[in-house]
């Protein structure tokens, strides 16, 4: 059973200019191709994701500001697992056998190779001249990284249990961590400082932690199986604040993968229609402010401090004079 959701076009047009042009919390849908669409990653106003439109698993990306989509890769292989910073995008890439990582500069519409070790690199992730990926060439699983500029690469981790899904901010790094699995059974979240040479654990719940992602002093992840306590197995994505040191709930409904955040932006590729499609939600300023900085008193937002556009989305129903149609095949 399909549930085909048919709207007028012009509405749907209207309604999303009208929540890319909002700053109120809450979400809106970008991808709609019936291809599947996954993994989602952003910068700036540039989306970038997943896509099997083709047959395979490519990337493509959305400029937010213009509403335009655009072909990044098109090899026959499979990209997967990718990320952005600035103009460049970096994946992990099946053209050689073995999983790579390769690049590319949206910029300049080139596309490079970062690494040629026979083993297995996979999950990249970047900031400024810095990647960061999985490397199993030592048996389990390490983080390394590769400096573009200086054409260097290092190693970040040496715990002999698996390390994986890496993803930067400036100096800080952060990833699911295996070490405490044997004693608990479950992943956490590890963070490590290149700076300061410091390494530091972010999560310490029962439940499994994985797929970080971060930005400013926000990191969220997701967070397997819910509350068990009360009975709820659902996955929710989670975050912290590094500075206050406070958790906050992201996402509360569907069925979210594989977060990313940009500013107070955090988009997830989420199954809850039966195709995979990419999400977003806008994070509140009393959740992304530092400790230097307090809150302003601000009215109530609700549970979780997000703003519900439920409301919103029925006004412009209105207005429109649109009837949706509800078909089930």
């Amino acid at each position: 059973m399909k549930l085909e959701i048919k709207t007028e076009r012009i509405l749907f047009l209207f309604l999303l200019v009208s929540l890319f042009s909002t700053d109120v919390p809450g979400e809106f849908r970008i991808t709609t191709n019936p291809g599947g669409q996954w993994y989602p990653a952003i910068y700036g106003d540039i989306v970038v994701w997943e896509d099997k439109r083709n047959g395979n698993w490519d990337i493509y990306g959305c400029n937010l500001s213009t509403k335009e989509e655009f072909p990044i890769t098109t090899d026959p292989s499979d990209q997967e697992h990718l990320a952005i910073y600035g103009d460049i995008v970096v994946w992990q890439d099946y053209r050689n056998g073995e999983t790579d990582i390769y690049g590319y500069n949206i910029l300049m519409k080139e596309e490079f190779q970062i690494t040629t070790d026979p083993s297995t690199q996979r999950y990249p992730a970047i900031y400024g001249d810095i990647v960061v990926w999985m490397d199993q060439r030592n048996g389990m699983s390490d983080i390394y990284g590769y400096n573009l500029s200086e054409e260097e690469e290092f190693q970040i981790t040496t715990d002999p249990s698996f390390q994986r899904f890496p993803s930067i901010y400036k100096d800080i790094v952060v990833w699911d961590d295996y070490r405490n699995g044997p004693r608990n059974g479950n992943w956490d979240i590890y963070g490590y400082n290149l700076s300061t040479k410091e390494e530091f654990q972010i999560t310490t719940g029962p439940n499994t932690q994985v797929q970080p992602a971060i930005y400013g002093d926000i990191v969220i992840w997701l967070d397997r199986y819910g509350k068990k306590d009360v009975g709820d197995m659902r996955d929710h994505i989670y975050g912290v604040n590094l500075s206050t040191k406070e958790e906050f709930h992201v996402v509360m409904e569907g069925d979210p993968e594989l977060p990313a955040i940009y500013r107070n932006i955090v988009v997830w590729g989420d199954s809850r229609n039966r195709e995979s499609d990419i999400y977003g939600c806008i994070l509140p300023s009393s959740i992304t402010q530092s400790a230097e900085k307090p809150a302003e008193e601000k009215p109530d937002e609700g549970e979780n401090g997000r703003v519900c556009l439920g409301t919103l989305f029925v006004a412009f129903l209105l207005i429109g004079g649109i009837v949706t149609h509800l078909r089930r095949k």
